[in-house]
């Protein structure tokens, strides 16, 4: 089985054929590439994956073209169970996507499961390196590329392990620092920003959330002046600490914010200060670009960073490849 052709991006044959399409896509993948579900590129992926494994089901090259489709739209995997239900079209073209040759859903786990293309994820525990050299990985009815399970995988454990251990606080500390910098408002609810400091200086882990407004960077500036307070009452040496974020324009408003806010904080001045001088940076910056390599960086889980304190703003920005790295 060789791969299909396509005609490169750009030219138009004189029998006038469409280059999002693909000439002999096999099977079912020709329907959905017609139906502008499929691009070629997912199409040829899917197909030679097939023809190197020698898998020419076409329920299960269909899968692996969607599996690959998924990274290209911002997702980690396509859960075959319901994407009859959520799949789109990429082209601004009407498409009946009901009424394509979408296999049943029972049949159609069973036949991937049984692939030489697949691994069956489902018994890797946590921390386990899942087994086998295979393309894709299937947990339940979510279908992943390796590399992606892999990704997915490995920020699910750092973020449990961090998540589990507590950090060694002085409470006393900690109470007068909040009472300072996020006083209690009488007849209100709950503070929700004085909750979060709390429990991003009692773990090791923490995720500060709200819309436009809603003070996240003002929690920040708080807990990073609560970490320094922490060292200051155990003797130690300042937290040396990293504000980054995704894009330049979004580490320049997380810098500017932050010293904008400790310049208010009811805080040392020595604390004060501290937190005015602290710089952000891209995250690629921060890692540490490799001139022989653009996905791998100086900084890795081999060679971590030396940050005692680590603020990552706008993480929803931030792919799964990059947060595993």
């Amino acid at each position: 089985m060789s791969a299909p052709t396509a005609t490169p991006t750009g030219s138009l044959p004189a029998d006038g054929h469409d280059v999002r399409r693909v000439r002999d896509a096999p099977g079912q993948l020709r329907a959905f590439n017609d139906a502008g579900v499929l691009v070629p590129a997912d199409v040829h992926v899917a197909a030679t994956l097939g023809r190197l494994a020698g898998e020419r089901e076409p329920g299960v090259l269909l899968a692996a073209a969607l599996a690959v489709r998924a990274p290209r739209l911002g997702h980690v995997c396509v859960d075959l169970a319901n994407v009859r239900l959520t799949v789109s079209v990429d082209e601004d073209v009407p498409a009946d996507v009901d009424a394509l040759p979408w296999p049943e859903p029972g049949d159609w786990l069973d036949r991937v499961a049984r692939s030489a293309l697949v691994v069956d994820a489902a018994g890797d525990g946590p921390g386990d390196e899942p087994a086998g050299d295979r393309p894709l990985r299937l947990s339940g009815s979510r279908l992943y590329l390796d590399r992606y399970w892999r990704y997915e995988r490995r920020v699910l454990d750092d973020l449990r392990s961090r998540a589990t251990a507590a950090a060694g606080v002085e409470t006393t500390v900690l109470r007068d620092g909040l009472d300072r910098l996020f006083p209690t408002q009488e007849g209100g609810g709950p503070d929700l920003q004085r909750l979060a400091a709390a429990a991003a200086v009692l773990r090791r882990f923490a995720v500060v959330a709200g819309g436009p407004g809603t003070g996240k960077t003002t929690t920040v500036a708080g807990i990073l002046a609560l970490l320094e307070e922490q060292a200051t009452a155990a003797g130690g040496r300042p937290p040396q600490v990293a504000l980054a974020a995704p894009t330049g324009k979004a580490a320049d408003r997380l810098q500017t914010r932050v010293r904008e806010v400790a310049a208010g904080l009811a805080t040392t001045e020595r604390v004060r200060e501290r937190l005015r001088g602290l710089g952000a940076s891209t995250i690629h910056r921060l890692l540490g670009t490799r001139p022989d390599s653009s996905s791998r960086f100086r900084h890795d889980r081999v060679n971590p960073l030396p940050h005692d304190v680590v603020v990552v703003d706008e993480t929803s920005m931030v792919s799964l490849s990059l947060m595993a790295k």
